[in-house]
């Protein structure tokens, strides 16, 4: 029942007990006229708060279906591919990353920034899986020039917030492509607005010379989230994906201006260089654990958050014979492993 129904209501009572007026009275009492109740979707403030929420980021390793893209170079996934990428392993799949994201926020999570997606079809079929189909989640979702097909993506829970505006950003690279950044304008709860970046920059896998590239990523977000904050200072902002850079590197640190000291002079903070627990992180390179998925937020942003890190689970880890404790992933090279993703998500829990 909306709220406009509840109003008339309440006035219908409180003029049933009011009882008319008392003879000899000059007074007349003022009747309101009756009105049908509205129709049509809740109003807009029936939007639940954040707080005690949980928003989650997840590089989710190659999230293809089964069917040959012509556009894009996805032969490795298909079941005659480098990988026999079959229906059944898609399935699974599905169910694996289902149930990592619900056990990192305790069911589905408000917001989830997904990276590695092939398409708007696996994005689909993700949100209609397990504990994430009761959700009924909005999937902000743009085809990126990247030449395997891989994608961001944003899941928005509409209990807790509309989509007013998403773009795509396109990161220009000299003689290259890269995955373009996701912006989502959101709204909350009493009228609250929330502006999403979701990123996957450029891999380390040329050496050096790929810092530029993740410079240029870093370089298209600070410009975008400049023009939000002056604008409006109070601006809330969130930054998620993976970064292929760790919070004290260089894109992060110059290209962001991203504090991990929360008593900094600066307007963004990273929350994963804030209180984190030794030798954890959201990935392991040959047994060194690093944050290359990070939640980086606004000044106006940050006391709403309660804490943030990387979903250490058991269900999601192994034990590597040469690396220790390692993300139980789909892949080791060509080999099927069956597991989740070899990244961990990061979550973050409001206040």
């Amino acid at each position: 029942m909306s709220h406009m129904r509840y109003a008339w209501i309440a006035l219908a009572l409180f003029a049933g007990c009011s009882g008319a007026t008392s003879p000899g009275t000059a007074e007349a009492r003022y009747e309101e006229p009756e009105q049908a109740a509205p129709e049509g979707p809740e109003p807009k403030d029936a939007l639940l708060p954040l707080s005690g929420r949980s928003i989650v980021s997840y590089n989710v390793e190659n999230l293809f279906d089964t069917e040959d893209d012509p556009a894009t170079n996805d032969d490795d996934f298909l079941p005659n591919g480098t990988y026999a990428w079959t229906a059944e392993r898609y399935a699974t799949k599905l169910k694996h990353l289902a149930e990592a994201i619900g056990w990192s926020a305790d069911g589905a999570p408000a917001l989830l920034g997904l990276v590695e997606v092939e398409n708007r079809k696996v994005v689909a079929e993700l949100a209609a899986t397990g504990v994430l189909e009761q959700a009924g989640y909005i999937i902000v979702h743009h085809d990126s020039p990247d030449e395997r097909g891989i994608d961001v993506a944003l899941l928005v829970h509409p209990r807790y917030a509309e989509v007013m505006k998403e773009e795509a950003l396109n990161v220009p690279l000299k003689g290259d492509h890269t995955r373009d950044v996701l912006y989502a304008q959101l709204r909350l709860a009493e009228g609250k607005e929330l502006h999403v970046f979701v990123n996957h920059w450029p891999s380390k896998r040329d050496g050096a010379a790929s810092v530029p590239k993740r410079m240029a990523a870093a370089g298209v977000v600070r410009q975008r989230v400049d023009a939000l904050l002056k604008r409006d200072p109070d601006a809330q902002v969130l930054i998620m994906g993976d970064f292929n850079d760790a919070p004290g590197e260089r894109s992060i640190q110059e290209g962001l201006g991203a504090a991990c000291d929360a008593n900094a002079q600066a307007d963004l903070f990273d929350l994963m260089c804030m209180a984190q627990p030794a030798g954890h992180g959201s990935y392991n390179y040959q047994g060194e654990w690093s944050y290359l998925d990070q939640l980086i937020v606004s000044r106006a942003f940050l006391p709403k958050v309660k804490d943030a890190k990387a979903h250490w689970d058991g269900r999601l880890l192994f034990n590597h014979p040469r690396y220790g404790r390692s993300p139980d992933r789909s892949y080791a090279g060509e080999s099927y492993k069956g597991g989740y993703s070899d990244h961990l998500p990061v979550v973050m829990r409001m206040r």
